[in-house]
């Protein structure tokens, strides 16, 4: 049959009292030593001896180098800020900034948006977005199904509903498009 926790308590108990009282029984047995009265005496004695020599030794002067000397340290190190400060603040002349000397961008022509055929037309009071796209040379290919590599940028005007309204090649890349579509017809 199990034990319960309480059985198990109890066991546990017992089995600590039984220790408890050997340990009592262990214990009668031990005495403290007997005073040593003329020891202890010594020993006092000594201690009270190696305070006096302790005391007698600062009141002569013994142990008071200390102060002096981190006085003299405090004093030095406070002199020793001062002339750094000095030297870090003498006006040194500020070197005038130097404009960016980065040459001018040449003025690029930017053409101007050429509808596209399948987009209603522009209309000035209308708001639109620019988009810079990548468009792969194989959508302007002469030949069906001939393969050039490549990309080329254009800006797309985007309407107010997401449909691109109009393009506009970059400069460079306007006349590989112009001789693409001179191509096809």
């Amino acid at each position: 049959m199990p034990m319960t926790d309480s059985q198990h308590d109890k066991l546990k108990l017992q089995g600590l009292q039984v220790e408890l009282a050997q340990l009592r029984a262990a214990l009668r047995a031990v005495e403290a030593p007997a005073p040593n009265e003329a020891a202890l005496r010594a020993q006092f004695r000594e201690a009270v001896r190696r305070k006096a020599i302790e005391e007698a030794m600062v009141s002569r002067g013994g142990g008071s180098w200390r102060l002096p000397l981190a006085a003299a340290a405090t004093v030095v190190l406070a002199i020793g800020v001062a002339i750094g400060a000095l030297v870090l603040r003498v006006e040194r002349p500020v070197p005038e900034p130097l404009a960016a000397t980065s040459p001018e961008a040449a003025s690029v022509a930017v053409g101007a948006f050429q509808p596209l055929s399948s987009a209603p037309r522009l209309s000035p009071s209308s708001s639109y977005s620019v988009v810079r796209v990548r468009i792969p040379l194989s959508a302007f290919a002469v030949v069906p199904g001939t393969v050039q590599d490549g990309t080329i940028e254009a800006d797309l005007l985007v309407g107010e509903d997401g449909l691109a309204r109009g393009i506009r090649f970059d400069e460079a890349d306007a006349a590989l498009v112009s001789v693409a579509a001179q191509s096809r017809q």
